[in-house]
This record gives structure tokens, C-alpha cells and sequence, in this order.
């Protein structure tokens, strides 16, 4: 009996981290969103990715940890897919409204079904079908051009695109992220992240160098502070927790997200967007029943 209430209870500490991740990577969102528009998006990712590099490489270090880990190919993989994502999340927090923008990013677990079956021979169920077709109904009534013209939104195609290759990228590396928990520290996990990011970027940040203002600096060590903590609470939970139960629970993010739009931005949830919302939420659910049990 003593057995059954501790898990119940270490189970619930474990869902707390992702609930926690949620609301740091909700209130990092409003920082990205806060900063002017002058400062590109590369070298938002390259600031945030020099702060959690050095904490992350610091708590290493305390630690006396083996620094590069076991599997590099799969941890600089890792770091690949999180920087893509990072991009493409920035880039449409930016030139979206938060709530759509959130919603779209959390489609992720519907293509964490789709990439089970591709990449790890995991059965593509009635169910994976059927949360798949729903979610993809929920994004179009979230995304109804009529519904947007009235509220004066205009979305280009290819920002849309660009928020569903966030989206895509960040499935492929919460699969990443599990295969690699089993036999890594998750303090190697995420400096690996930051440490790819810093590597493909700075190049690019040093050519095109814009300096923030003071204001700026401020968002910016936010968001710093705010995806490091989400990082390390949703690593904590993945490490813990199966992949798809954990995506249904960071879904969370969405609600915070549209709170945060309402507070900071001004924006208006409209019925389409509870609907579409439901639908996706509907849709991961079932989606979370039976995958990656392989990894």
C-alpha cells in the first residue's frame, strides 16, 4: 500500500515538472514576442543558447560529469532538431498571435504518432488515424480565413508552414530526447542543445549584428531564464514519464499561452479557436494511447 501512494505521489511530481515547463515556455513566448522586431530571430536563439549553455556547462562541471556524454551523433542530432524548431517557434510567436501560434506548435504530438510508425516500426493504429484527421480539423477551424479576415489577422502561407515545421521538428526531437534519457544525464542532454545552436549561428550573428536596447535585454535574458527552466522541467518529466502522456500534459501550454495573449497582447479568443483547440486537445488524447512503446 506504502508502495502504491509513493508512486502515486512520485507520479504526480513528475507532472508537476511538466506543468512547470509549461508555464516557463509560455511566459518565454511573451518575451520573444515583447522584443522589438529589429533583432532578428537568429540571434534571439543565439542569446537564449549562450545563456543556457553557460548555466548548463556550470551545473556539469559541479556535477563531475563526463561533458560530452556517450551518444554524440544522437545528441548533436538532438541539437540539430531543437535549433530548426527553436527557429521556426521564434519566427511564428513573432508573426502570429500567440493563442494560433501556441495551438499550431502543439500539433507536435500528432506527429509524434505519424514519426513512431515511420522511424521506429511502430504500428500506425486506427487510433493514430483518427487523432491525426482530428487535430488537422481543429488547425483548419482555428485557421478559417474568413474567421481571420474578420478579426483583421492576415497569416501568409508560409509563415503557417513555418510554425508546422516547429511543430514537426519538435516531435522528432522529444523521440530524441527519450531514446537518449535512458543512458545520458539530462544535464548532457540539454547542454547539447545550446551547444549546436551556438555552433551553427554565431557565424551569422557575428556578420549581421544588431545591439539590443536596454528593453530588449531585458526580454532577452527572460527568455533565457525562462527556456532554461522549461528545458530542465520537461526533461525531468520525459526522463520519468512516457513521451505520450507527456505531450498530452504540456498541451497545458496552450491555455497559458492564451492567457498570456489576452493580458500582454490584447488578443481575442473567438469560438473557432476553442473549437479548434478542443479538437487538437481531442485528437492528441487519442493519439497518446499507444505509441512509442518501442523507444
Amino acid at each position: 500500500m506504502l508502495h502504491n501512494i509513493f508512486n502515486k505521489d512520485h507520479k504526480s511530481i513528475v507532472k508537476s515538472n511538466l506543468i512547470l515547463a509549461s508555464i516557463f515556455f509560455s511566459l518565454m513566448t511573451v518575451c520573444v514576442k515583447k522584443i522589438d522586431n529589429s533583432i532578428p530571430i537568429y540571434e534571439l536563439v543565439f542569446f537564449r543558447s549562450v545563456f543556457s549553455l553557460s548555466i548548463t556547462s556550470i551545473i556539469i562541471k559541479k556535477r563531475k560529469l563526463n561533458p560530452w556524454g556517450r551518444n554524440i551523433p544522437l545528441l548533436m542530432f538532438r541539437g540539430l532538431l531543437g535549433t530548426l524548431a527553436l527557429l521556426c517557434i521564434f519566427y511564428s510567436i513573432r508573426n502570429m498571435p500567440l493563442n494560433i501560434s501556441t495551438v499550431i506548435q502543439y500539433t507536435y504530438p500528432i506527429f509524434i504518432s505519424i514519426f513512431a510508425g515511420i522511424l521506429i516500426n511502430e504500428k500506425i493504429t486506427k487510433n493514430i488515424i483518427i487523432a491525426a484527421l482530428t487535430g488537422w480539423i481543429g488547425i483548419l477551424i482555428i485557421l478559417n480565413p474568413y474567421r481571420l479576415s474578420n478579426l483583421n489577422i492576415d497569416l501568409e502561407s508560409s509563415t503557417i508552414l513555418i510554425a508546422f515545421l516547429g511543430a514537426i521538428s519538435t516531435s522528432l526531437a522529444y523521440i530524441t530526447v527519450k531514446k537518449l534519457s535512458s543512458t545520458e544525464d539530462i544535464y548532457i542532454i540539454i547542454k547539447y542543445f545550446p551547444l549546436i545552436s551556438v555552433i551553427i549561428l554565431f557565424p551569422i550573428v557575428f556578420v549581421n549584428w544588431v545591439t539590443p536596447n536596454i528593453n530588449d535585454l531585458f526580454w532577452i535574458i527572460g527568455i533565457g531564464i525562462c527556456t532554461q527552466a522549461g528545458q530542465t522541467f520537461l526533461t525531468l518529466g520525459l526522463k520519468k514519464l512516457p513521451t505520450s502522456e507527456a505531450a498530452t500534459i504540456n498541451y497545458s501550454q496552450v491555455f497559458f499561452g492564451s492567457v498570456w495573449g489576452i493580458i500582454f497582447f490584447r488578443e481575442i479568443i473567438t469560438i473557432n479557436f476553442i473549437i479548434g483547440s478542443l479538437l487538437v486537445l481531442f485528437g492528441i488524447i487519442i493519439s497518446s494511447s499507444k505509441i512509442l512503446k518501442k523507444i
